[in-house]
């Protein structure tokens, strides 16, 4: 699992709910891609035959929960909602990582940490085929 933080990290999510940019709140991403192995080994084999089978991915976001969101953040990461997240782990200067995830989101957590701070901990399952670029 890759977990990505720092200044230039942008997060976005689109949905059908609207979108908005987590990039602010932020304190760490994780990107968790991972395959199947099938294994393909046949009766008489002395070695055993892997094929890759298929692939899926999940996303972990940790952020602040800003009392200026209100219960728009709440609406917007509704348990089963469809959408993609773009993620930038190193910003949006030309040439850098770009991921662009279909995704099924799980619902966000909220936890009371100290001093009147919220965290906000929302999660999401890959639903498709993940679009691996750069920003231009």
């Amino acid at each position: 699992m890759a977990e990505f933080y720092g200044k230039d990290l942008v997060f976005t999510w689109n949905s059908s709910a609207g979108s908005t940019d987590m990039s602010e709140y932020q304190r760490s991403v994780s990107f968790s891609p991972t395959a199947q192995i099938d294994d393909n080994t046949t009766g008489s084999a002395t070695y055993r035959a892997n094929n890759v089978g298929l692939k899926d991915f999940t996303v972990n976001y940790k952020g602040l929960l800003q009392q200026n969101l209100g219960t728009t953040v709440h609406d917007m990461f509704v348990p089963g909602l469809v959408g993609t997240v773009v993620f930038q782990p190193e910003g949006t200067t030309s040439g850098s990582r770009k991921y662009t995830l279909p995704v099924i989101c799980l619902g966000l957590q909220v936890n009371q940490v100290y001093d009147a701070l919220s965290e906000l901990n929302i999660s999401f399952d890959g639903n498709g085929t993940i679009t691996y670029g750069t920003s231009t």
